[in-house]
């Protein structure tokens, strides 16, 4: 099964690792970091709407300053979510006017209170669409807040406000505006539901649990379209935190779990990418051979990212306990084949058919790439999921170690890196004399156990997040000149004053901060 197993580790204990590693990484497994980064993203936003809308100001840096638990329901909720989202787009682009979520935050609000004197739960994790739920349906109990979503029964103006735009947001997302509304599943389908919960969380304790924590709704729905029936999607923009499901996915607790797998593999990724950008150019595209038309980078990373979660979770099925068939049932025999689309060459060849054979072939992709594809994020992305895939897959490439590589064409030896003398110039661009300051004003959130920054200067409608090291020479830029700037950073950093090594990291990350403007240079 694995190249571990062929060197002594049983498959259980290759199944094992790759659930581990699969929320190893801080930036793109570990859920709750991508939460802690996604609230932090969230108030900083708000906070950047409300320098540019005077009316919903106040609303705006009201929420942006409340605690965690309170944010936290409004950030996952459908509604809220895709306003915030739709905001910072607008805002982005010179055209914000008024604060869509401003203006939605205040029925939000009151059918929140409303729901709350209806009966629905009144505990601050309530979302504001949540307590138009009635009753209300918790999705897992025990293993996250998602909850149901069935047609919504508001009770008043507020109420009837945001269930008409949590049903529109459906519809979008459908991509019909006729679609009927969400099916109330029996108790069966919602058993199974649960089932397939438990089911992925014991297989995977570490992934499966973890893609749950990003649902927030679930809804069950029949959509016809000219690629057959719909079976499961994920909302994205259109409807955050959402799944979508046919009543027909719950007809055991494999399939169940396969597609809350599948779709909340993909809610993760969405939270996780909105801090960090994995391509240098989000138009370019590759050859799919079993689909018709080519795919972004974008996509390609999406499509691995969920292969390699599935190739996991078979592994895990493969392996499971007699305790696990007692209880959930046998795992299907073998894989249920997605036919290629017609006309193209996999349909003639008979290839592709296999989510082993697409993963390698987008793996494949990945490692064609040249290194400027890619941003530093993008790198450390790939690595991270075909160091998994060759967990599971002994066919699967072999990604080279681009780090190392790297490192080594820099740094001959530790003597001559750290001790040599820094360049004058040691990056193009980057100034050597005169002042360097941060720009000002600023807004900010912090989040030192991460090591990271996220950051906005009052005239932009960018976000900007710094590491560790980029964090720490912002610090430094006090109207110092650089060779300033590189002794305090080398004294920080426990390195040797005047290394290469030193103007180099300076340098690098001086070149960032002063394209993205929060630094500035004089004299």
């Amino acid at each position: 099964m694995s190249a571990l197993s062929s060197a002594g580790a049983s498959a259980t204990d290759v199944v094992a690792q790759a659930d581990t590693l699969l929320c190893a990484d801080r930036q793109f497994g570990d859920s709750a970091a991508i939460g802690e980064r996604n609230l932090a993203r969230f108030r900083l936003g708000l906070t950047m709407l409300a320098r540019h809308d005077g009316e919903g100001e106040k609303a705006l840096r009201a929420v942006a300053a409340a605690a965690d638990e309170h944010l936290r329901p409004l950030l996952y909720d459908p509604v809220l979510r895709n306003c915030f989202e739709v905001d910072l787009v607008r805002l982005e682009s010179g055209r914000l006017g008024r604060s869509s979520f401003a203006h939605m935050s205040g029925y939000a609000a009151g059918a929140t209170a409303a729901g709350a004197t209806a009966g629905a739960p009144s505990s601050t994790g309530t979302g504001p669409c949540e307590a138009l739920t009635r009753p209300h349906r918790p999705a897992w109990p025990g293993l996250g807040d998602a909850w149901i979503m069935t047609e919504p029964a508001p009770r008043d103006s507020a109420q009837e406000t945001l269930a008409g735009r949590l049903m529109e947001l459906y519809r979008d997302a459908l991509g019909d505006i006729r679609a009927a509304g969400p099916v109330d599943p029996t108790d069966d389908v919602r058993a199974v539901l649960r089932e397939g919960a438990e089911l992925l969380a014991t297989l995977l304790p570490s992934a499966g649990a973890g893609v749950l924590g990003h649902v927030t709704m679930v809804g069950f729905t029949h959509r016809e379209s000219e690629e057959g029936p719909l079976q499961s999607m994920s909302g994205g923009d259109p409807l955050p935190s959402t799944v979508l499901l046919a009543p027909e996915r719950c007809t055991s607790p494999w399939l169940a779990a396969e597609s809350l797998l599948h779709e909340g593999a993909h809610l993760k990724l969405f939270d996780a990418l909105r801090t960090g950008a994995l391509v240098a150019n989000p138009n370019e595209r590759v050859p799919i051979p079993w689909r018709i038309g080519r795919w972004t980078l974008i996509r390609v990373f999406v499509a691995l990212h969920f292969y390699v979660h599935l190739l996991v979770f078979r592994a895990a099925a493969a392996t499971a306990g007699e305790a696990v068939r007692e209880r959930f049932g046998p795992p299907p025999s073998a894989e249920e084949l997605d036919e290629p689309s017609p006309g193209t060459p996999a349909a003639r060849s008979g290839e592709y058919r296999t989510s082993a054979e697409r993963a390698r072939y987008l793996a494949e992709c990945v490692l064609s790439l040249p290194d400027h594809a890619l941003t530093e994020n993008g790198h450390r992305f790939a690595r991270w999921l075909l160091t998994v895939l060759r967990l599971v897959d002994d066919d699967a490439p072999q990604p080279p170690d681009r780090t190392t590589a790297r490192t080594t064409a820099r740094i001959p030896t530790r003597t001559t890196a750290l001790t040599r003398r820094a360049d004058p110039s040691p990056v193009p661009g980057v100034p050597t004399e005169g002042a360097l300051q941060q720009a000002r004003p600023v807004d900010a959130c912090a989040l030192p156990g991460l090591g990271q920054l996220v950051v906005s200067t009052a005239g932009s409608a960018r976000m900007h997040w710094l590491n560790a090291r980029s964090w720490t020479v912002y610090s430094l830029c006090d109207g110092r000149d650089f060779g300033s700037v590189c002794t305090a950073y080398a004294r920080a950093a426990g390195l040797p004053a005047g290394s290469e090594e030193t103007g180099r990291q300076v340098g690098e990350s001086l070149r960032r901060l002063l394209d993205a403007g929060l630094v500035t240079h004089s004299g």
